[in-house]
């Protein structure tokens, strides 16, 4: 890591906040193994004579006491989660479950960030906790009684805040620490639903002949590559392509185009459910002349090239035989699963018509694969031809209630329909806005005496921990704030460290303005 000492901070106190950054990346934390970090953040709290608690989850709360004078003031929770989205670079070796992250502080265009190398950075949500860790330690600043919370295995589902008990933290207000933007104070997020289509399907052998009768079957790769991802829910607004929905196109028009001659033998695509795709390869079987598949390659390209955002530059779309034989689907089920694809949308179903370039209802197409064991119970399948079987992850954001139940009825449907078995987790409903909140009032205002302008209100399009919390104690009153995360979910992610210090300040400034109560 390059040193941070050509960094000079006017808050001579964000160098602690960097400083537990710098330790919590030493540490792996995939979403469900969390507990080497709970286990560092327990000790942490123990070892400073704190109060703290862990339950069988892993969620940790640390109770911090209240500074002179702010004894009787009200306690405040200070939310963060705990694991991260693990993304790389295809030519990294980094391995998620034993490594550290390796950190660069670099300068872009005059601006500080902090980056990882060829990995997501964990910014989402390691600097939420790094801001936690440093107001427990911090000599100067005044605070009411606050709790620390730690929450599991946000990035699957929330499913730590799901499993934590109501009791586990008895503040009035909170405080999440995982929002990305700054100068935005968020008081509503999206519900969402992770939905599983797995189908098992017949295969057949190539016909291996050349003679005229039988035309020569030969095998081909496509490989769908260097699109920017990004998160599901605040980036899906951005246009940015989605591998396995770009490879299912192409599939689709061969399919039908070429019917008979064009048999799909295996797909893969996609790494986590909240991360749109960046890359996808599809094999296929075909009879259709190598010069004619390039030439629909190259036009697909281009046409698809001019669809996507101005950023993709680094997309690259190819098709390139393999000298290998192997069974197929039939060209029946081929067209089967491109419509499939092709009718599970991703991207943006509905805008909101309250809040400015906000998405309300959105779909990410996250996980294509085909896999060899059962998905289902196949017992009527022995002593038949070889099968293989598809497995789709699909992602679902609404922070319309209504909307969001019409959808999940819609997308059952569909895969009903299309034979597949249909199975749903880690649902969470939307956390809907306060806007009387005298909460979010007090942290308008001292955004607004720090920094001479008015803070931005708004909801998030992507699941917040709140909504958990505000169905368990509908009484609570809360924001999200966070510094200028890019490309988080993606191994582009970077934390602009000018906002990371500008909303280290504002969180002290709001807990000591509770001394003005």
């Amino acid at each position: 890591m390059e040193s941070k000492s050509q960094f000079k901070w006017s808050d001579t106190e964000f160098e602690t906040v960097l400083s537990f950054f710098e330790e919590i990346s030493k540490i792996p934390r995939p979403s469900k193994h969390e507990k080497e970090i709970a286990s560092y953040i327990e000790e942490f709290g123990k070892k400073n004579g704190f109060e703290t608690r862990r339950d069988e989850f892993d969620n940790v709360v640390i109770c911090v006491p209240a500074s002179a004078g702010y004894e009787n003031k009200p306690t405040v929770v200070l939310q963060s989660h705990t694991d991260m989205v693990c993304q790389k670079e295809p030519d990294s070796s980094h391995n998620f479950f034993t490594d550290s992250l390796e950190l660069s502080y670099v300068f872009e265009n005059g601006v500080p960030f902090l980056k990882a190398n060829k990995t997501t950075l964990g910014a989402d949500d390691g600097i939420g906790m790094a801001y936690a860790l440093a107001t427990a330690v911090s000599k100067s600043l005044s605070h009411p009684p606050m709790e620390l919370l730690f929450t599991s295995d946000e990035e699957e589902g929330l499913n730590g805040a799901q499993n934590m008990s109501a009791d586990f933290i008895t503040g009035k207000y909170l405080i999440n620490l995982d929002s990305e933007e700054e100068g935005i104070l968020i008081v509503g997020c999206s519900g969402g639903a992770q939905f599983r289509f797995a189908r098992s399907f017949p295969f057949e052998n190539s016909a291996k002949s050349k003679t005229t009768s039988h035309p020569a079957e030969f095998t081909y790769q496509l490989t769908v590559s260097g699109l920017l991802g990004g998160h599901s829910g605040t980036d899906i607004h951005l246009n940015r392509g989605n591998a396995i929905s770009i490879a299912g196109s192409f599939l689709k028009k061969m399919s039908e185009k070429y019917n008979g001659s064009f048999h799909l033998a295996d797909i893969r695509g996609g790494t986590a459910h909240n991360a749109i795709p960046r890359d996808c390869i599809g094999i296929f079987i075909s009879t259709i002349p190598e010069d004619l598949i390039q030439k629909e390659a190259a036009e697909f390209f281009s046409q698809t090239q001019e669809a996507i955002h101005h950023e993709e530059s680094s997309f690259r779309f190819k098709v390139e035989p393999l000298n290998e034989q192997m069974p197929h689907f039939s060209s029946a089920n081929t067209n089967q699963i491109a419509c499939f694809l092709a009718e599970l949308k991703a991207g943006v179903f509905e805008m909101s018509p309250l809040f400015e370039n906000t998405v309300i209802c959105s779909g990410n197409l996250a996980i294509v694969q085909t896999i060899d064991s059962p998905v289902c119970d196949c017992a009527a399948l022995e002593n038949e031809a070889p099968h293989k079987n598809l497995e789709i992850i699909y992602g679902l954001r609404s922070g319309d209630d209504s909307l969001y139940r019409q959808k999940m009825k819609d997308l059952i449907a569909l895969g009903e329909k299309f034979g597949y078995r249909v199975e749903i987790s880690n649902t969470y409903h939307p956390w809907s806005p306060n806007f009387g909140s005298s909460f979010l009032k007090k942290c308008t205002d001292v955004y607004q005496s720090l920094f001479q302008k008015e803070p931005k209100i708004a909801v998030i399009h992507a699941g917040l921990e709140c909504s958990v919390f505000s169905k368990n104690n509908p009484d609570i009153e809360m924001i999200a704030i966070g510094p200028d995360i890019l490309y988080a979910h993606s191994p582009s992610e970077k934390l602009n460290l000018i906002t990371a210090e500008k909303v280290w300040v504002y969180l002290k400034e709001i807990l000591k303005s509770f001394g003005d109560e």
